[in-house]
């Protein structure tokens, strides 16, 4: 069920977390006045024709005589990685839907179970960077971020069965929409600090968005997520057994026939939690809960990737974590690491589409690096561990990192599909499980049965808040 403004309208008044406080009223101003959580989008150019694909293709689209849209990743053998030709086939399909008006959302599913899409395959890219081919290695390149940009900048309805591996491509295909859905075979990682280069597909948009300095934690460390810590941490929307998928996208396609129209937020909503895991039932907590949340916040929250070392030495309550996350730490490229720690902070000051415009600009750099060269060798070709230059986070100097990628910029800037992707806050805020800050700031004034019952009565229930609010209330 959708959460009634007047329900947060207590918290907005008595919430001590300004950023939390922020967008909790233009939540509330957006579900009091109706307006969309975008600015419209309009097609620069596109082929309006929709082109269905046959089974056997790479990526499989199809018009349900529903209205339901439904796009199938269909690379099981490559772990669906998406190629540079499956990037203009998506995009130019939900182009084609954006103005098809008997389209009424878009369903993105893939083939198998083992991996939903495990990122772009950028073998193609490390080949022409080796034959020293690079504005050819760019300009195929920027299939990718068109394809992300597009899809976080349509107004059709997109839902996301994220049932598997997801990495990279994968998240950038999937996390604007506005319902994804996770389960039990889902692991998420942005592990691109390994090989050399920095969170795309979008992450310099939504990480820093994520609930404290949680997106900065996963940004640097490339850490996995597995489904239920997915859901708790906000990259996904719905938590549901993979078992169940099937018959959810017969229930969407069933919520799609009984209407001419496109289908609003709340109707898909409420279908999809009618399929929702009770995550209290089957004791799956929030492992990034309690101290953990809070040692992410004491050690991350440091501009400097320095001081951010420093205080995972220091750290006297998550031992184990701390330990943990600092040997992550040690395996990154140091340049990426602080060229990643840059745009976290950058990325949050800029609109969507800014964002795709700086990764853009970032990538044309950092494909043509020694550190990319390095990191692709080492995780590509030889299997080894990559010898990085400088090896050190001390030899690394941020300010020139600043300079060379950030303060100048490229020639050839990004190319979008079309308009669109000004807003600045994340716009859909209504379908994820309360922030740990916000539980924080209300436990603080009620008190822990107070406080969950708060959160309970004003997300209606919805199955995986209580489990949250307990998780992070516990020490």
């Amino acid at each position: 069920m959708p959460i009634k403004p007047s329900q947060i309208d207590a918290h907005i008044r008595t919430s001590n977390d300004k950023i939390a406080a922020r967008r909790l009223l233009a939540l509330k101003n957006r579900l009091s006045d109706g307006t969309p959580a975008r600015i419209p989008a309009t097609s620069k150019k596109f082929d309006p024709k929709l082109t269905e694909t046959d089974d056997n293709a790479e990526v499989v689209i199809r018009q349900h005589p529903s209205g339901l849209s439904k796009i199938r990743l269909n690379r099981p053998t490559k772990l669906n990685a998406i190629s540079f030709n499956m990037c203009d086939i998506i995009s130019q399909a939900v182009l084609a839907w954006e103005n098809l008006e008997t389209s009424k959302a878009i369903l993105i599913t893939s083939e198998g179970r083992k991996a939903f899409c495990a990122g772009g395959d950028i073998r193609d890219l490390v080949d022409l960077e080796l034959q020293g081919r690079h504005e050819e290695c760019i300009a195929l390149f920027q299939k990718h971020p068109r394809l992300n940009h597009t899809v976080g900048s349509i107004n059709k309805p997109l839902i996301a069965f994220m049932d598997g591996m997801i990495m990279g491509g994968g998240v950038g295909l999937t996390i604007s929409a506005p319902f994804r859905v996770a389960t039990e075979n889902t692991i998420h990682a942005m592990p691109e600090t390994m090989i050399g280069h920095f969170p795309d597909a979008s992450a310099s948009f939504w990480m820093p968005r994520l609930d404290g300095f949680l997106g900065l934690y996963l940004m640097l460390t490339g850490r996995r997520l597995h489904g239920p810590d997915v859901y708790y941490s906000g990259i996904a929307t719905h938590y549901v057994q993979s078992k169940d998928l099937a018959e959810l996208e017969m229930a969407l396609e069933e919520l799609a026939s009984k209407t001419s129209e496109v289908l609003e937020l709340h109707d898909i909503n409420a279908v999809i939690d009618r399929f929702s895991v009770d995550m209290e039932e089957k004791e799956l907590p929030f492992s990034l809960g309690g101290n953990s949340w809070q040692a992410i916040n004491r050690c991350f929250q440091h501009n400097t990737m320095e001081k951010i070392v420093a205080a995972l030495k220091e750290e006297k309550v998550a031992v184990s974590w701390a330990k943990e996350t600092y040997d992550l730490l040690s395996r990154m490229s140091p340049t990426s690491l602080k060229l990643s720690l840059q745009l976290y902070h950058t990325g949050a000051n800029l609109c969507f589409v800014d964002c795709m415009r700086l990764e853009y600009q970032l990538t044309n750099l950092t494909l043509a690096s020694k550190e990319f060269a390095e990191g692709a060798r080492a995780a590509l070709i030889t299997k080894t561990a990559p010898n990085w230059d400088p090896p050190t986070l001390e030899q690394v100097d941020a300010n020139e990192i600043k300079k060379r990628f950030f303060d100048t910029p490229i020639g050839n800037p990004l190319q979008t599909l079309l308009e669109g992707g000004n807003f600045i806050e994340y716009p859909h805020k209504p379908f994820i499980l309360p922030r740990c800050s916000e539980i924080l700031d209300v436990a603080n004034k009620m008190g822990h049965y107070e406080t969950v019952k708060y959160f309970m009565n004003i997300y209606n229930g919805k199955k995986g808040v209580k489990t949250k609010v307990v998780s992070v209330l516990n020490k």
